[in-house]
C-alpha cells in the first residue's frame, strides 16, 4: 500500500524528533562543554533544575550590613530599640530562547532514500546544534537589563558589574556598575551589601565591597601584584575564588610575567579543560584562562560556588512540534530552552579588574 504525502512528512516529523531525543543527552553535553565558561559552569555544578515556578531563580538575602549596636546600660537606664530589616528577597523571571530547524518539501522527498535521510537529519540538527553553541556564550558574557532588554537572560556582567558601565548592548543598553543598577535579583546595587569587588584605573568609593587604591598602571607593569592584592581582597581570608577568566592579551602577558613562577600542578578541572582543547593555568589553585568575549582589559575572578544558573527540566534543548508555514511546503520546529540566565545571592565573593589601556 502507497502511503500518502501527510503519512510521509509524519515519518519524517517523527524521524528528526527521535533523533534528536535519542542525541539530546550527548548534544546537551557537547553545547555546556564547547566554550570555557559553560564548563567551568557545568564542572562546579552551577547548573541547577528547577521546575517551575513564578521565577526562574529567587533567595531570601541576609543585609551584608547590620545598624544594630549593642547599649550601655545600669540601673534606671532607658533602652532604645532598634528593629531593622534584616532579610530582603532576590528574584529573576524566566527568561526563554530557541533555534529553529527548517525543512521543506523538496528537500524531504531528495531525502528520503535509505543513504540520504540519516545525513540529511544530521546537517539540520548539528546547524541548530552550532547555533545553541555560539549563542549560548554571547548571552552569558551580555547583561540582562531588565528593564532595557526584558528578552536577555541574565549575564555574568548582571552578576559581577565593573565600576564603569560596559555598552552598548544589542538593543543599546547599558550594564549595571558596581554602585548602580538592579540586573542582579532587582535588588539595587546602592546597597553597599550587595556589591561585588572591584578594581579598576581610578578613584572609588570606600565601601566594603570596593577595591580603592592608587591609579593602577597598564598590566603589562604590574599584572601579578595587582593579582595578588586584588585576590586577597576577594578572599578577605574566608574563601578564594575558584575560577579566573581574561583577555588573551593579559592571560599571555601573565605567562610571560609569571612564566618562572607559574604553577605545573593542574585541578581535575583544568586536566578536563585541557583534555577539550581549552588552554589554562592555574593561579593559586584556581582555574586560569581567557576568552576572545572579554572585554579589553578586564579580568573577572569568580567563586562559581556562589553563581547558580537554573534551568527548567521540561524546557531545556527540547523540541517543539513540527509547524507548517502558511500558503507553503516549508515546515518548522523549535528547540526551546528556559532560564532566567546567571545569578549570585553573594556578589561579595566575586569581582572583576579594569586595567588601564
Amino acid at each position: 500500500m502507497a502511503h500518502t504525502m501527510p503519512q510521509m512528512q509524519r515519518t519524517m516529523d517523527d524521524a528528526f524528533v527521535n533523533t534528536w531525543y535519542e542525541i539530546k543527552p550527548d548534544v546537551v553535553d557537547n553545547v555546556l562543554e564547547a566554550t570555557i565558561l559553560t564548563l567551568a559552569l557545568k564542572e562546579h555544578g552551577c547548573f541547577q533544575s528547577r521546575a517551575g515556578g513564578t521565577y526562574g531563580w529567587e533567595d531570601t538575602t541576609g543585609y551584608g550590613d547590620k545598624d544594630v549596636k549593642t547599649q550601655r546600660f545600669q540601673k534606671g537606664s532607658t533602652l532604645d530599640q532598634q528593629p531593622v530589616p534584616l532579610d530582603t528577597y532576590a528574584r529573576l523571571d524566566w527568561r526563554f530562547f530557541c533555534v529553529d530547524i527548517n525543512r521543506s518539501f523538496v528537500d524531504d522527498q531528495t531525502n528520503m532514500g535509505k543513504y540520504q535521510i540519516k545525513s540529511y537529519l544530521a546537517r539540520r540538527l548539528e546547524a541548530a546544534r552550532n547555533a545553541l553553541v555560539r549563542d549560548i556564550e554571547t548571552y552569558l558574557f551580555q547583561w540582562g537589563n531588565y528593564y532595557a532588554a526584558p528578552k536577555q537572560p541574565n549575564g555574568i556582567w548582571d552578576c559581577v558589574a565593573p565600576q564603569t558601565a560596559l555598552s552598548t548592548a544589542s538593543d543599546g543598553s547599558d550594564s549595571d556598575t558596581q554602585a548602580s543598577g538592579t540586573s542582579n535579583g532587582h535588588i539595587s546595587r546602592a546597597n553597599a551589601w550587595w556589591r561585588n569587588w572591584v578594581m579598576y584605573d581610578g578613584a572609588g568609593d570606600t565601601s566594603y565591597a570596593d577595591f580603592t587604591a592608587q591609579t593602577n598602571p597598564p598590566y603589562s607593569l604590574n599584572l601579578i601584584p595587582d593579582m595578588r592584592h586584588f585576590w586577597n581582597c576577594i578572599t578577605a581570608n574566608m574563601e578564594p575564588p575558584n575560577f579566573i577568566i581574561t583577555t588573551q592579551d593579559i592571560y599571555e602577558a601573565y605567562e610571560d610575567e609569571g612564566v618562572d613562577r607559574m604553577q605545573v600542578v593542574r585541578t581535575a578541572f583544568n586536566r578536563k579543560a585541557l583534555d577539550l582543547g581549552f588552554e589554562s593555568q592555574t593561579y593559586k589553585g584556581a582555574t586560569f584562562t581567557y576568552s576572545n568575549k572579554m572585554p579589553a582589559n578586564h579580568m573577572l575572578m569568580l567563586n562559581l560556588n556562589y553563581l547558580t544558573m537554573n534551568y527548567h527540566p521540561g524546557a531545556w534543548f527540547d523540541m517543539t512540534n513540527w509547524k507548517e508555514t502558511a500558503n507553503q511546503l516549508e515546515r518548522v520546529a523549535y528547540i526551546v530552552c528556559m532560564t532566567p540566565g546567571l545569578a549570585t545571592a553573594q556578589p561579595r565573593r566575586h569581582g572583576v579588574a579594569v586595567w588601564a589601556s
